[in-house]
């Protein structure tokens, strides 16, 4: 499996398994849909980035 098809893979089970949490948890604070959407994909994006740099160069290459 090529590093980047694993990278992907863990993004959309993030999306899967942290969207709706974290969206409750935003616009329970009052803030906007897309706002709050935008900001989930970036904490998601940071998420896979550092798993990528420190986990899957290491164990995927």
């Amino acid at each position: 499996m090529s590093i980047y098809t694993a990278d992907i893979i863990l993004f959309l089970l993030l999306v899967s398994i942290l969207n709706n949490p974290l969206l409750n948890i935003f616009l329970a604070l009052g803030w906007n849909f897309l706002f709050s959407e935008v900001l989930i994909g970036v904490i998601l994006l940071v998420i896979v980035v550092v798993v990528h740099k420190f986990l899957f160069s290491k164990f995927l290459k």
